[in-house]
């Protein structure tokens, strides 16, 4: 690793005397530094030096390891945890995986510790190679419309980026992705899962199916039951490898906070949280922003079908959530219906369509695409 700066958190004396001496002659003139002070000050520093890699010793946590790494990740997302202990005891290394550490690594550290290096560093390597961004799309509660908000702004991402886009669907309850972009298919995302060990380029193109140039998608499986459920670490890999292929990843992660949104978090790049001006969903949307307060900035809010005339202003429904909204789109329920029933999108020249259009330029940073006004004979 480079390119990489590292942060030392290990009071056991043995435990610091081997790390240093793998790190002085593992990564030779990158820097590092060690933090001796309190779980507050550590925390601190992360957020204002935000190294690359935090070499943590488990025997001086306050709290659980799973929450204590989500407040280190609040101040540097990115951050790669490599987790020390003194001995290889499967329950401390089975929690500290469970935990979000992206390595475990116990005396003697020479040899271990090496080869967690090596890992991370290939990792590094594919990363900058290929890393597309992940957006993810999540329902307050059922029914907002984080499917049809997903598809549209998948297609238009492609649109304005002429970059590859893959719409995924991981809401496998319902799978209503497949449904609504007319993409038939024997695969889904199961079919990928199940695939992790000989995933490649090729096995990939046969398992996604092509919308339209630049725009793939792979579907929620037809039939699913609790026991096809995938874990955590097979949705993390099948999501990297996703990066690899594509440019923009665009995620149907379902409703409220499920076990699958709940897994993929960290990979996330930006979450958007679908809500509408019903009682009920609001609630719902207050509920999922307190749940993942530690996220930050990633966490962007949608108020969809947004009537015409409100009863509460915009500065006001910012107050009561909490958080500004990153979008209001308009409510146009007749016009999804009929394209829906044709088997289409909604039409760029219709309304709501050139909100999701400048909805996706937001995200994507780029300026909208302006829509040619149709012929009219007699104005």
């Amino acid at each position: 690793m480079t390119s990489a700066t590292f942060l030392l958190h290990v009071q056991d004396e043995a435990l610091r005397r081997e790390a240093l001496e793998v790190l002085r002659h593992s990564v030779n003139s990158v820097p590092f530094q060690e933090h001796s002070g309190t779980w507050d000050s550590l925390i601190q520093q992360i957020g204002a030096v935000k190294p690359d890699v935090l070499l943590l010793d488990l025997s001086v946590l306050p709290l659980e390891l799973s929450v204590a790494i989500r407040q280190l990740r609040f101040q540097n997302p990115r951050l790669k945890v490599i987790a020390i202990h003194a001995t290889a005891d499967p329950h401390v290394i089975l929690s500290a995986m469970r935990g979000g550490a992206n390595e475990f690594v116990h005396c003697p550290l020479k040899e271990s510790l090496r080869s967690a290096l090596d890992r991370l560093a290939l990792g590094d390597e594919a990363t900058t190679a290929a890393r597309g961004k992940v957006i993810g799309f999540l329902s307050a509660k059922g029914g907002c419309g984080a499917t049809t908000v997903s598809c549209h702004v998948a297609a238009e991402l492609q649109n304005l980026t002429r970059r590859s886009v893959l719409l995924a669907d991981l809401d496998l309850t319902s799978g209503l992705v497949g449904f609504l972009m007319k993409t038939p298919s024997s695969y889904s995302v199961l079919d990928g899962i199940k695939n992790l060990s000989r995933l490649d380029e090729s096995l990939w193109k046969a398992l996604v199916i092509e919308h339209k140039p630049g725009l793939s998608v792979i579907p929620a499986p037809a039939v699913y039951s609790r026991w096809d459920h995938p874990d955590e670490e097979q949705l993390i890999q099948l999501l990297q490898f996703m990066r690899t292929q594509h440019e923009w990843v665009i995620l149907d992660l379902g409703r409220s906070l499920n076990s699958i949104a709940s897994a993929v978090l960290g990979e996330i790049d930006q979450l958007f949280l679908i809500s509408t001006l019903e009682v009920v969903a609001l609630h719902g949307l207050k509920t999922i922003v307190h749940g993942l307060f530690e996220q930050g900035e990633k966490l962007r809010l949608v108020l969809n079908r947004t009537p015409k005339t409100m009863n509460i202003s915009r500065q006001e429904l910012e107050k009561v959530l909490g958080r500004s909204l990153y979008a209001a789109l308009p409510n146009d329920y007749m016009s999804l219906y009929q394209s829906y029933s044709n088997g289409n999108l909604l039409d760029a020249h219709n309304r709501l369509a050139q909100e999701f259009s400048r909805f996706a330029s937001k995200i994507a940073g780029v300026q909208p695409m302006k829509t040619k006004k149709k012929f009219a004979l007699f104005g």
